[in-house]
């Protein structure tokens, strides 16, 4: 038997999503290039239900120098606990690149974010050379 989750509306976590996400631009506070895409939904694992869902806004901002970004990246440990959200993990993934990670939720826990900062200059063949990768999601939800 899996959880149960609390039945939102739909538009509402798409908009608090979305909310978020131009809250979390704003704290980086850089003016690179922002790739476009809003929240959609995915389902969520482990629930007694499958129609339980979150909204998914992943986006990145790039066309900016490493430096700046890695000075943003570096910001934002100290900037998310400033504004109240609980840090969950600040350190490099497990991926063979160890890419540097922070994931942190909201105060009251119904989003969470997760920045990786991506540094692709070594890499010849890539058009990006460095960015800082964002995803915004909400809490599981069963839409109403």
């Amino acid at each position: 038997m899996g959880k149960n989750a609390e039945t939102r509306d739909e538009a509402q976590m798409r908009e608090g999503t979305q909310r978020t996400s131009s809250q979390v631009l704003d704290m980086i506070g850089l003016k690179g290039k922002v790739t476009e895409g809003g929240p959609l939904p995915l389902k969520c694992e482990g629930y007694a239900s499958d129609e339980v869902e979150q909204m998914d806004h992943p986006w990145s901002i790039y066309d900016l120098p490493y430096e700046e970004l890695e000075k943003a990246y570096e910001r934002m440990r100290t900037t998310l606990p400033a504004k109240g959200w609980k840090v969950t993990q600040d350190g490099p993934d497990e991926s063979p690149a160890k890419t540097p990670t922070l994931r942190a939720e909201t105060p009251d826990g119904d989003y969470a974010v997760e920045l990786q900062l991506m540094d692709n200059h070594k890499d010849p063949t890539s058009k990006t050379k460095a960015l800082i990768g964002v995803t915004v999601v909400s809490r599981c939800f069963r839409p109403s």
